[in-house]
């Protein structure tokens, strides 16, 4: 018998892409009337809550425009071609965006945990994971899986495991944020020297460090999503 693990799942962002695929489709064009949130949240099958969580995204991000009594629409000021693709690129930076919110409020305590509980062991599993991201060269080579595996050796350095289960179950986190951000120049290297601080203060077991060095990772990758406005 084999158990697949279950993974984390958030039910705005499902909304998010399906209007996203209508709009790639061709069945909503700037200007459109969306259906009303009784419709949507029916057709879709959640609940309005959710689905007002993904308008949320779409609102702040000025893809959807909001008339009191009047219902939402997509944003008259985008053209038919070339603007069709800024959408797709500003739902996406939006989700990254929420994405980076929850590793900051989540990982910043994991890595202030580890950086106390740490053992000879558990540093020595960190730093194999950190050299792996040192050894890659190619350009098309993945680097999800040994970003993944740094961050996942972190957790389990705080013996805590809700705090493992929970980092597995946002691994998803991990691999959209690094996918935006891979092919930037030189965002090898930078990520290796970010990786390294917090490497450095857990080792050195000074909880304030990891946190701040954590937060400057985080803050880099929101960085670069928002200055180089490239999505693959």
């Amino acid at each position: 018998m084999t158990i697949k693990r279950i993974k984390y799942h958030r039910v705005y962002e499902d909304v998010i892409e399906q209007i996203k695929n209508l709009i790639l489709e061709g069945n909503l064009s700037p200007g459109d009337v969306l259906p009303t949130e009784r419709e949507l949240a029916q057709s879709f099958g959640i609940s309005r809550g959710t689905l007002r969580e993904a308008f949320r995204i779409l609102e702040r991000e000025g893809l959807i425009e909001v008339k009191p009594g009047g219902g939402r629409y997509l944003s008259k000021a985008l053209d038919e071609a070339e603007d069709r693709s800024r959408i797709i690129d500003n739902i996406e930076r939006a989700t990254i965006i929420e994405l980076l919110e929850a590793r900051e409020l989540f990982e910043t305590g994991i890595v202030e945990l580890a950086a106390k509980r740490a053992t000879e062991d558990d540093i020595k599993e960190i730093e194999a994971a950190f050299e792996k991201w040192g050894q890659i060269d190619l350009d098309g080579e993945d680097r999800t899986e040994p970003d993944q595996a740094f961050h996942l050796s972190i957790a389990k350095a705080t013996h805590n495991v809700v705090l493992v289960n929970m980092t597995e179950l946002h691994m998803d986190l991990l691999q959209r944020t690094l996918s935006k951000t891979a092919k930037i120049p030189g965002r090898k290297d930078e990520v290796y020297e970010e990786h390294l601080l917090i490497l450095q203060a857990i080792k050195e077991r000074d909880p304030v460090r990891a946190k701040q060095a954590l937060l400057n990772h985080l803050g880099k990758v929101r960085e670069n999503i928002q200055k180089n406005h490239f999505y693959v």
